[in-house]
């Protein structure tokens, strides 16, 4: 890739975090493969790599990196970063969750890129559904399906993602009764889930108490970390979609709430 074929929508921090966010769900990864994602070339990587390293964020390995330094519980890359990171496994679980609803439920579609994907299954599928969504993107996404009744709970942007938080949102939320909940989540510690923002977590905390079945959407690298706020705890009403077979120890956790887990 030469230097005038590379990428230009993402500006150098963007891309700095983005390569962190990488290194810390992988443990180590190639200086090729973060070109491939990132579509920027090679001695661009190295110098972020090198950036990097000199901060102390990471540590450089032959032709690669690994992450030196836990992120901090409120770290979150922003939208743009986000839908770049585990693509074609948030694709999958995404369309495995859209298999599991049926006509005329009534369905929460939480603020996430894994849901995101589930609502473009849901409008390739066409079904028919009363959906309740806080996130704009998912929002616009539904609108262009005339089969789907779309409700959006209001609020205010939060910023750097398509999120809406707050009044009157939260309000709603907590007077919700529906069917299905497709949730997406920062963290997953044992049976805890957990988020980065204290807005977010209390509105997933909400919406998987009104639901009467809730699907959370999580890659495997989202167990085993925490973050700053506990969303809520599974138990029986929830299943687990992920991508990829558990340490055991989750497992246990897991099953010990009456949580299932459902391998895409």
């Amino acid at each position: 890739m030469t230097v005038a074929q590379e990428r230009s929508d993402i500006i150098p921090a963007q891309r700095r975090n983005l390569i962190l966010e990488l290194i810390r769900q992988k443990g180590v990864i190639s200086v090729h493969e973060l070109s491939d994602i990132t579509s920027v070339s090679l001695p661009t990587i190295r110098r972020d790599l090198d950036w990097l390293s000199k901060t102390g964020a990471v540590q450089r390995s032959h032709g690669g990196a690994t992450i030196k330094t836990t992120p901090g519980t409120t770290f979150e890359p922003d939208h743009h970063i986000a839908s770049r990171i585990a693509r074609d496994e948030k694709t999958t679980i995404g369309r495995m969750a859209a298999e599991k609803l049926q006509d005329n439920q009534s369905v929460i579609f939480d603020s996430s890129s894994t849901v995101y994907e589930a609502a473009h299954q849901v409008v390739e599928k066409g079904l028919k559904l009363t959906a309740v969504t806080n996130d704009i993107r998912i929002g616009e996404l539904l609108a262009g399906n005339p089969s789907i009744h779309l409700l959006v709970t209001g609020g205010s942007l939060r910023p750097g993602s398509f999120t809406l938080i707050g009044e009157p949102g939260t309000s709603f939320l907590r007077n919700l009764h529906v069917d299905v909940a497709l949730m997406g989540i920062h963290a997953i510690n044992g049976s805890s889930c957990c988020d980065t923002s204290l807005d977010v977590a209390y509105a997933k905390r909400y919406m998987a108490a009104a639901a009467k079945q809730v699907f959370v959407l999580a890659h495997a690298a989202k167990f085993g970390h925490v973050a700053f706020f506990e969303a809520f705890d599974v138990n029986d009403k929830f299943e687990i979609i992920t991508d990829r077979a558990l340490p055991a120890w989750i497992y246990r956790k897991l099953e010990e709430k009456g949580a299932k887990v459902t391998l895409a």
